[in-house]
């Protein structure tokens, strides 16, 4: 018996020390690991780049756009959408579908912090023809490097101010015609940022250019709804701006001057060409380069006191020969009625400047004024009234060649033919936020056209689906109506 308790022990412990053995050659359980690293030096969301000091973010938004009496999201008071009644060059139902990537790096060096930004957008509309065409694009929104207060490449000028009515203000789902604003799609700059303390920053820079027609009057090819054929050069210099912001915690306001050059190609026709001279060649004169500029005042208030989140906007432009400083989106109206006033127009025309042969650049004169108060009925419930109005005006000498008249071939008897005219916008835009990154938003626009020419014509050119013959030029307007889905992801804006 002691024999036989003898061996099973010495079994038993034989097996133990095999056992132990055995367990000794498995692996043990690593602890976890934070392959990801969370940098905190930005705010949420970024993350260090394994094997590097450089933080990063990633996010964007899918987004869904659904219109009635646009265009992607202008509004149709142009070209032809009175013939909307029957079959017509513009659709009135229009859709689009967007999705972005953004992706933002940062890194600390020796002169602060080092950024590259880039946001692209991959979009799919209907196209508001006759034959259903969904195009697809892509297109580069934002790409940027930030370094020791320098700012290069594609972004939002710096010489935009607060208070605008589109995504980054008040955020009508349209396209704002009584403003200027490079938000949307950025534009190519170079410029230095001075922070002055107590939230002010002074920027000096350069931006691309942004132009309309320089109109040799003497050029045929101009008609109602359409922007005058150009005779300026290419660009030769972008154009410069000084602009001052400042952010407290009432809000933001800010204010820029831009200047841009104005430069036509060379004569086409006497007295500005000798004779026997080839016309729109060196061996004609031009008109001697003058330079347009624009001014803009904007600020965004935070107001409290009437709810948590509350807020009113207001912006102001002014130019003389550089329209698109005042209403970067804007174009020559001409808005056909429909309806019971089928022969009534409404129409104007933009142009930075205007010339005749042998003649000086008169420039087109323009400003404008926008406002838009938002007020949140619960946490994730708002509603925003906005609005917006447009001057066009042209100078007496403009007023007296009628010369717009005689190109566009719209003749208003002997009353004078005035090309200016006002566009001004009212809107009702409300959000509702079901969850945290989600929007579901409704805008409702009525767009109106003050034309100057008010009273009987007679035009000598079809325009769409328009015929020739007797009009009545009067003021009118048009309603349009947005739908948006969009889903941020990523926690970016």
């Amino acid at each position: 018996m002691k024999m036989v308790k003898s061996l099973l022990l010495g079994s038993a412990a034989g097996l133990m020390a095999v056992v132990g053995a055995q367990a000794a050659d498995l692996p043990v359980k690593a602890k976890p690991v934070q392959y990801v690293k969370i940098c905190s030096l930005y705010g949420d969301g970024f993350y260090y780049i394994p094997g590097s000091e450089t933080c990063l973010k990633v996010f964007g938004y899918v987004r869904a756009d659904y219109g009635y009496n646009v265009h992607t999201n202008v509004v149709h008071y142009s070209g032809d959408p009175g013939a909307q009644d029957r079959v017509g060059t513009r659709h009135p139902y229009t859709t689009r579908h967007r999705l972005n990537w953004s992706a933002d790096a940062r890194t600390q060096t020796a002169y602060g912090t080092l950024r590259a930004f880039t946001s692209l957008h991959v979009e799919n509309r209907h196209t508001t023809d006759a034959n259903d065409i969904n195009q697809d694009d892509i297109t580069v929104q934002r790409a940027f490097i930030q370094w020791a207060g320098f700012t290069f490449g594609r972004t939002q000028s710096l010489a935009d101010v607060p208070g605008q009515l589109g995504d980054s203000g008040i955020r009508s789902l349209h396209q704002a015609q009584t403003e200027s604003t490079t938000g949307a799609s950025g534009i190519n700059q170079i410029s230095y940022t001075w922070n002055l303390g107590s939230g002010t920053s002074l920027t000096i820079g350069a931006d691309e250019r942004r132009v309309r027609s320089l109109w040799n009057a003497t050029t045929p090819g101009t008609r109602i709804g359409g922007n005058p054929a150009t005779s300026r050069t290419g660009q030769w210099e972008p154009s410069p701006f000084i602009s001052l912001r400042m952010n407290q915690a009432w809000g933001t306001i800010g204010a820029a001057v831009i200047a841009q050059n104005n430069r036509a190609i060379y004569y086409t026709g006497a007295p500005g060409c000798p004779v026997g001279a080839q016309v729109g060649t060196t061996q004609c004169d031009h008109p001697d380069d003058e330079w347009g500029w624009g001014a803009r005042a904007g600020g965004e208030f935070k107001l409290p006191m009437f709810g948590p989140g509350d807020r009113l906007l207001i912006s102001g432009y002014y130019g003389q020969g550089a329209t698109s400083l005042v209403a970067a989106n804007s174009s020559s109206p001409g808005l056909f009625g429909t309806g019971n006033n089928p022969n009534t127009v409404a129409l104007g025309f933009i142009t930075d400047s205007v010339y005749v042969n042998g003649g000086q650049f008169e420039q087109t004169t323009a400003w404008s004024i926008n406002a838009g108060y938002e007020h949140y009925w619960t946490p994730n419930f708002s509603s925003a009234v906005y609005g917006g109005y447009l001057e066009v005006q042209y100078n007496d000498t403009v007023i007296a060649n009628r010369s717009f008249c005689s190109v566009a071939q719209v003749n208003p008897g002997a009353r004078p033919c005035d090309p200016s005219y006002a566009l001004y916008q009212v809107g009702l835009v409300t959000n509702w936020f079901p969850a945290a990154g989600f929007r579901l938003a409704l805008d409702v626009l009525y767009t109106g056209i003050e034309t100057a020419m008010e009273g009987p014509i007679t035009l000598g050119q079809t325009r769409g689906l328009r015929p020739t013959g007797a009009y009545t030029a009067k003021d009118d307007g048009i309603v349009s109506v947005m739908f948006r889905a969009q889903r941020n992801w990523g926690g970016g804006d």
